[in-house]
């Protein structure tokens, strides 16, 4: 009658979604243990991207099944994509080309994952190095 006591029904997850959030975790995993600071960036990162995915799943099969990507290469692109955003706001720095200690766990995490991508071929050696280059050329002018 009042539907108190009616169950709500789980959130359906396209495998895609479910292999991208359990690799998210993975990461998590064997990213700690570098620090505090680190753990708390990748733990703060992997959260909001998982909450991101949780609510917008075509993402992930979009980047996996249509795009072809790896499932790891597509954690790893997230994740350098998230940070790097996140920097750019200016909220981490303490001031004009300066970050403070959260920052530059974000900029870390953000090498780690470019590394990666360019490790497993997914970026070009010159692409990824070209690119961290300029996006450290951005900091130092943001702030």
């Amino acid at each position: 009658m009042f539907r108190l006591f009616k169950r709500k029904q789980k959130l359906q997850f396209s495998p895609e979604n479910r292999l991208l959030l359990t690799e998210l975790e993975k990461f998590r995993i064997r990213y700690r243990g570098q620090g505090p600071r680190d753990d708390m960036a990748v733990d703060a990162v992997v959260q909001e991207v998982s909450r991101g995915l949780r609510t917008d799943g075509r993402y992930a099969s979009d980047l996996i099944a249509k795009g072809g990507w790896s499932v790891p290469d597509a954690a790893h692109m997230i994740i350098s994509e998230y940070a790097s955003s996140e920097i750019m706001t200016g909220q981490f720095h303490l001031y004009r080309g300066v970050l403070n200690d959260r920052g530059k766990a974000y900029l870390k995490l953000f090498k780690v994952c470019s590394t990666k991508l360019m490790a497993s071929g997914r970026l070009p050696e010159n692409d990824a190095i070209e690119g961290v280059r300029e996006f450290e050329d951005e900091i130092a002018k943001l702030g």
